[in-house]
């Protein structure tokens, strides 16, 4: 009797223990669910986070950009090329074809084409690694150009102090614009030393969207015309002087026995 009666209590708890079973396994599969829902719901927010961080980046180095264009093409370049042209005034009035003559002469154009460098190179071509090496190098290269003139041009015309203090605003733009282009790119200016995230890229790519058609013309213009036609008048002048015989008539001779010997 006992015996039968314990069966019929195990065939009634069976049902019980199934559904319980039962009831577990939909408990952790819902849990499971709502985890990986919760998991996707998180992945969209972080995908999106993700996406909106890399258009503020665009949008800020698009920024940087039409920044650095603007400050090259509107304020560097105006007192890069009212400079030169007053420098080219200076040597007018102490008389370079026949002091300095056409050695001194084409160091202008020399200095010109290296401090030209990191304007065109900001100007043109994308920023990176590779620009700003090519910058730094025009910059270093002015900056020696600079001393030989100096030491080759004080011993046979007057430098007054007008001219020096023109120099010292010609002399300066070349690191204003290396500095400045620095600042706006840290990560491929610190990726040239081998420092920071990014990897150094050196590959010279123009500028997209390229410069506008009314700031290519002020380019030409200011470079071309303010400052780069006056500095070929001079070589010309130079040049005539030397061959009418006239080169190194005017040197001071004071100057030849102060600066003879440096």
């Amino acid at each position: 009797m006992s015996s039968r009666t314990n069966a019929v209590e195990q065939r009634a708890r069976m049902p019980k223990k199934a559904f319980r079973t039962v009831r577990t396994i939909f408990l952790v599969a819902n849990a499971a669910l709502a985890l990986l829902a919760r998991q996707r719901k998180y992945a969209r927010v972080e995908s999106k986070s993700w996406s909106e961080k890399l258009k503020q980046r665009r949008a800020s180095r698009n920024a940087a950009d039409d920044a650095a264009r603007r400050y090259l093409v509107y304020v560097i370049l105006p007192i890069w090329s009212v400079a030169g042209f007053l420098d080219w005034v200076w040597h007018r009035q102490t008389r370079i074809e026949t002091t300095s003559g056409m050695k001194e002469s084409a160091m202008h154009l020399l200095m010109m084409a290296e401090a030209g460098a990191p304007i065109l190179t900001g100007l043109f071509l994308e920023m990176n690694a590779g620009a700003l090496a090519l910058m730094g190098a025009g910059w270093l290269l002015h900056e020696l150009t600079v001393a030989w003139d100096v030491k080759y041009t004080i011993s046979r015309r007057k430098i007054f102090a007008r001219e020096q203090h023109t120099h010292s605003y010609m002399q300066t733009i070349p690191f204003d614009i290396v500095a400045t282009l620095a600042c706006l790119y840290p990560e491929q200016f610190m990726a040239m030393f081998g420092l920071g995230p990014q990897k150094a890229d050196f590959r010279l790519r123009f500028r997209k969207p390229p410069v506008p058609l009314k700031d290519f013309a002020a380019i030409v213009t200011c470079m071309g015309v303010v400052s780069g036609l006056p500095h070929l008048e001079e070589l010309w002048r130079c040049y005539r002087a030397k061959r009418e015989g006239l080169a190194g008539r005017d040197i001071p001779e004071c100057a030849q026995e102060l600066y003879s010997s440096t």
